[in-house]
């Protein structure tokens, strides 16, 4: 167990606030057996699509070609929405 801390990365809260960077975690693992409660967010979630009061994000896709760019737009922190680099079929 102290490998296992000593390996894990650090962070600096000032310097993560600084360069507007984050670090998140989320443990979903006790919803596994909440087969009913899911299906009843899925439900409302598919209805609030539905009358649009829920959109989803743009989504930019480019080829693999233009990969730099993808990565450039990720790095300007200027996107909106997921970047998705396509594969030639």
């Amino acid at each position: 167990m102290a490998w296992d801390m000593f390996m894990m990365p650090k962070f600096d809260p000032m310097s993560l606030v600084l360069e507007s960077k984050a670090v998140l975690g989320f443990n979903l693992s006790f919803f596994a057996d909440e087969h009913v409660l899911i299906e009843q967010y899925m439900d409302q979630i598919v209805q609030w699509m539905q009358s649009s009061q829920l959109s989803v994000a743009e989504v930019t896709v480019l080829p693999m070609a233009d990969i730099a760019a993808a990565h450039q737009l990720i790095q300007s922190g200027q996107s909106i929405g997921k970047i998705v680099v396509k594969c030639p079929a």
